[in-house]
Formats: C-alpha cells, sequence, structure tokens
C-alpha cells in the first residue's frame, strides 16, 4: 500500500473512530512492505500453497519438485510448519527469513537446479487448522508470499471457510498474481474411460480423461465462485489437476508455469500490482465510510448549531449586554476623565484647574452611577453588565449545548474533551468571555489614550501662550500696552509711566485681574473637556460598527469570535471530514489512473 492511502486510512479511523481495516492488522495474512518493496535485497521469491485439510497440498508440492521432500497423509494434524524446497544458494539467505518469522517451525529441503535459482516453493500448514499455531504460521508466511498457489479439493472448493480466507488475502495481493487449482479430479464420477480399461481397448495419449462436461460444469462453477469472491471482471483460469497422477490433467501445464522462474521486472511488475490492489482494498473500505455523507450531515449540524448559538447566546449578549457595556455615558465619562487627566498635564496652569474641579465632577458622578465612580476594571464592568441585565453567560451556554446534545447525540463524540452542557466546562467558557471582553475593553482605553493625547509639532507653543501668555497678557501686558498706545506723550513722562505701572501691579486691579483669569482657565478646562469627551464618543461610536477598521477593539465582534470559538470543534470535524472525502476521491482517481 501506498504511504498516502495508509496516511489517509489512519486519518478516517481517528476521525470517524471506525475499527481498523483488516487489511492493515498486525496478523492481516496480506503481503507486507518488505515483501512489496522494489529493491533487489532479496535474491528469491515465494511461491507457497495455501489450503485446507487433506486438499493434497503435500502431495503437490512433491509432485511439483518431482521428488519426496514433505509427507503426505490424510489423517493427523497435516502439515505442523513450514517446509521450504529452495535452491542451495538461497539457504543463508531463506534460513534469516524463517528465523526471523517462525523461529522452530521450518525445514529447509534444497536443490541444486539452476532454472529454479530464485524461485522458493512452500508448503504451509492448512488454513482451516484446529491448531492455532498451524494457522498463524500460514498467516505469518502469507506476508511474504507474493505468488500462492491456492489449492482446493473437488469435495471442498464450495466450503465457506476456505472462501472468506482467499477474500483476505486477496485484499493485499492482485489476483493475478494468484494461481488457482482444483485437486483431486481424478476422483471425480464420470470417466470417459478408467485407465487398465482404456490402454485394454488399446488406447493412447492420457489415460485419465474425465468426462467433459462434468469436468468443464465443475471448473465453471469453481471459477464463477472464485470471480463473485474476488469481484474480477471475468473468471479466472484454474488448473485441473490431480497431485497422485503427476503427468495426468493440467498438472504438466502447472508444473511448467511454476518452474519457469521469474525475472526482475516480472517480480517487480507483480508487486506493484499487489501494491496497488491494497491501494484499493483500503480505498473500499474508505467508501464504506461514507465520507461525504458525513461531511454533509456535519454541514447540517454545524448550520443547525450556529443558528440555536447565534439565537439563544449572541441574542442576550449582543443585544442586552454589550449596549449596556457600551452605552453607559457614565463609564465613557470616567473614561474622557482618564484621558484629559493625561492632556491637561501638558497644559500650564489647566492642570492646577484639574486637580481642583475633578474631585467635584467624580463625585458629581458617583451620585448617579456607581458603576464608573472610580473608574472600574475592565472586566469588572462586565461583571456590572452581566448582572444588571440579569443574564448568566455560564447559563446560557450550559443550556444551548444541552439542548444541542439532546438533539444531536454526536455532540456528546465532537465535545468528549469539553463537556459544555456540563457547569465545570460551561463556567470556563463564561470565564474566557469575561476575560476577552474585558481585554478588548482595556484596548479600548489603550487605544483612546494613545489616540487622544499625542501632542502635535506646534502643540507646546500653542499651550504655552494660552496659558503664560494669559496670564501675562491680561494683568500685565495688555494694560500696559493700552496706556502707552492711549497716550504717545507717554514716553516722555517718567512720572506716567510709573504711575500706570502702580495702577496695574495695586491690589484691586490685580483681584479683577485674578477673577477674570479664573473665569478664563475654568473655561479652558471646559473646553478640553468637552472636546475630550466628544472623541472619546466619536472613537466608541466607531468601534461599534459593523465592519470596524480593528476588530480587536470591536465587542461585538469579540463576541462573536467567542461564540465561534465554542463551536470550534464541531466545524474543526467538518473541515477535516470534507478533507478526507476530498483526498479520498482525489486518491481514487490517481489509482484509477495508475491502473
Amino acid at each position: 500500500m501506498t504511504p498516502a492511502v495508509e496516511q489517509l486510512v489512519r486519518e478516517t479511523m481517528e476521525v470517524t473512530g471506525a475499527p481498523r481495516p483488516a487489511l492493515m492488522e498486525e496478523d492481516a495474512p496480506v503481503l507486507s512492505e518488505d515483501a512489496l518493496s522494489l529493491s533487489d535485497d532479496r535474491p528469491f521469491y515465494l511461491v507457497g500453497l495455501i489450503g485446507g485439510k487433506d486438499v493434497g497440498k503435500s502431495a503437490l508440492v512433491n509432485a511439483l519438485a518431482g521428488r519426496s521432500i514433505t509427507p503426505s497423509s490424510s489423517y493427523g494434524p497435516g502439515t505442523e510448519g513450514v517446509i521450504a524446497y529452495a535452491h542451495v544458494s538461497q539457504t543463508d539467505a531463506l534460513r534469516e527469513l524463517l528465523e526471523r518469522e517462525v523461529p522452530g517451525q521450518f525445514r529447509i529441503v534444497t536443490h541444486e537446479i539452476p532454472s529454479l535459482r530464485r524461485l522458493v516453493l512452500l508448503d504451509l500448514p492448512d488454513i482451516d487448522s484446529h491448531f492455532a499455531s498451524h494457522l498463524q504460521v500460514t498467516r505469518t508466511m502469507l506476508r511474504h508470499m507474493l505468488f500462492p498457489i491456492w489449492i482446493v479439493s473437488v469435495e471442498k472448493y464450495a466450503d465457506r471457510q476456505p472462501q472468506q480466507m482467499l477474500l483476505k488475502v486477496a485484499a493485499g495481493n492482485a489476483p493475478d498474481n494468484f494461481v488457482f487449482c482444483l485437486n483431486k479430479i481424478d476422483q471425480l464420477t464420470g470417466f470417459r474411460v478408467q485407465g487398465a480399461e482404456r490402454n485394454s481397448r488399446g488406447g493412447d495419449g492420457n489415460p485419465w480423461e474425465p468426462d467433459p462436461d462434468a469436468a468443464a460444469e465443475l471448473r465453471d462453477d469453481f471459477a464463477g465462485r472464485l470471480q463473485r469472491t474476488l469481484s474480477l471482471s471475468e473468471p479466472p483460469r484454474v488448473y485441473m489437476i490431480s497431485a497422485t497422477h503427476p503427468e495426468a490433467f493440467d498438472l504438466p501445464e502447472l508444473r511448467e508455469t511454476l518452474i519457469r522462474e521469474r525475472s526482475t521486472q516480472d517480480v517487480r511488475k507483480s508487486q506493484e500490482l499487489a501494491a496497488r490492489r491494497q491501494d484499493r482494498s483500503l480505498l473500499a473500505w474508505l467508501d464504506g465510510q461514507q465520507l461525504p455523507v458525513r461531511a454533509q450531515r456535519l454541514v447540517r449540524l454545524q448550520q443547525d448549531a450556529e443558528d440555536m448559538a447565534a439565537q439563544r447566546i449572541g441574542g442576550p449578549l449582543l443585544e442586552e449586554v454589550i449596549p449596556r457595556l457600551l452605552d453607559d455615558p457614565s463609564t465613557r465619562g470616567a473614561m474622557a476623565d482618564e484621558i484629559l487627566t493625561e492632556r491637561v498635564a501638558r497644559w500650564p496652569v489647566v492642570r492646577l484647574v484639574h486637580t481642583l474641579l475633578a474631585p467635584l465632577f467624580v463625585l458629581l458622578r458617583g451620585a448617579t452611577s456607581r458603576n464608573a465612580a472610580p473608574l472600574q476594571t475592565p472586566q469588572g464592568l462586565v461583571d456590572i453588565a452581566m448582572r444588571e441585565t440579569g443574564y448568566s453567560a455560564s447559563d446560557l451556554v450550559q443550556t444551548t449545548f444541552a439542548q444541542l446534545r439532546r438533539s444531536q447525540p454526536t455532540f456528546g463524540e465532537l465535545y468528549a474533551h469539553n463537556r459544555l452542557w456540563e457547569q465545570m466546562s460551561a463556567d470556563l467558557a463564561a470565564a474566557e468571555l469575561r476575560r476577552t471582553l474585558g481585554a478588548t475593553v482595556q484596548r479600548q482605553r489603550d487605544a483612546a489614550r494613545q489616540r487622544l493625547t499625542r501632542g502635535h509639532r506646534y502643540g507646546t507653543l500653542f499651550r504655552w501662550l494660552l496659558t503664560i501668555g494669559a496670564v501675562l497678557w491680561f494683568p500685565f501686558i495688555q494694560p500696559v500696552l493700552h496706556g502707552l498706545l492711549a497716550a504717545p506723550d507717554i514716553v516722555h513722562s517718567f512720572r506716567q509711566v510709573a504711575m500706570l505701572a502702580v495702577e496695574v501691579l495695586g491690589v484691586n486691579y490685580l483681584l479683577s485681574s485674578v477673577g477674570f483669569l479664573v473665569i478664563y482657565f475654568v473655561a479652558l478646562w471646559l473646553a478640553l473637556r468637552w472636546n475630550t469627551q466628544r472623541r472619546v464618543a466619536r472613537l466608541m461610536g466607531t468601534w461599534q460598527t459593523s465592519a470596524p477598521a480593528d476588530p480587536s477593539l470591536n465587542l461585538p465582534t469579540q463576541t462573536l469570535q467567542w461564540i465561534d470559538g465554542l463551536l470550534a470543534p464541531l466545524r474543526q470535524a467538518r473541515e477535516r471530514m470534507e478533507s478526507l472525502a476530498t483526498r479520498a476521491a482525489h486518491m481514487r482517481e490517481q489509482v484509477a489512473k495508475a491502473a
């Protein structure tokens, strides 16, 4: 199997919880990755006989080898281990493989036939053996056997157990690599001529010739069963043989087919066919998981969940809690006071006025609202808004997801690690909302402070002209300058200049000037305060728009993102299921093209 298909299957198992396909079980009787490797590290390939008890496997091995290498009997436990018939040059490599896979359960019979140097013929225990150890040996060696010979007898070819075993084996190997044999054909009734009787009549040729109609019917029936079991486009070739009569029926042709050593190119082609067969088997398993149907089901489930969450969670929060948090005038006023304190710190004299008058405004606001005097912490404001609107985010989450779980049992699986219908998980989600909204309010304050307290290039000069300049101008410079301009000859009269200075510095004049300056600086402070509040209100208005320039400063947007986070497991499951369905379809196209 290709790594991409295997990875896709493993991800599907993880997402759907489906059981592992039989092809990927550790002891599955399918070709292993080592057997499918296209490298030339292994100098031989395995051809083995697979069949049930008393179908003639050992007799066929002897017939194919032309010598007695394994005992055959119709009673007892039968073949108990692996009997390998191999060229003497392959002994060490073959022994290493068998010691690793079936230690102590094999025997190697060597030969020196040059034409069979790379072929290793195996006789295996019965696939229907009552001994678990025998069956395990066969299953293990099937993982390394590229060319299996599937042998059944005329009396057992329709048994169900061999067909089930064949289906498992063929799931990991290409049917083109199989050889199918129907043994003990000599037991078929209806022979046209029986051995000695035919010879006594002067017949020649093959003395074991069954009735053509009976043999054809049996062969066609067995081939049809193989075609249905393996889902083949046409019936496979079936060799009609008798292991006890090596020169009769199709056995000479079978021997000629098997002893013809396959080239490296032929072996690689068979390995590629087997790998593609495994891919198709895994893709068939993926088809059985109905990934597109599951994906569509999750799409509908997500839509239903989003609608319910928007109605039962988003509605109260966006229509009641967030407006209460945004539209509280005392909260805006407190924020404006905080920013105003930083702004007036750069204004001489005005900061003194602010120090004297700000507590009066705090007391006034405190008399009308307990929420913002002094300025509440961001999470404190969120808690107050929740409390005053009568909504609990924890209750909203818990009741909503309890309803979703009752209506959609799939939620229990998707939210197994975050049971939002339980009190603790709902409380954690509500705490996350408070942190999110509190962090947003804090970001709003920081953004407003940064934007509204920025100084301009000529701001310092302007502020000094309006403050220190006013202190010098109104009480001193303006009256002196007015007197000089009103009496041009005052330049020549030192006495008049001195009298004007004394008058300007007089107590009565200074008191009147101070009164004017107090009014002036209070008006200036009020103007700054009004400007700050107006700009804060404008900023808050921009942060309430449906499409803010900076979503991190928008409370409704942050609330919607929090709700979206509650549905993240469902959305992620839907996205992953859609991805698996798409990848499976793409993989199916690739495998079809490769075939």
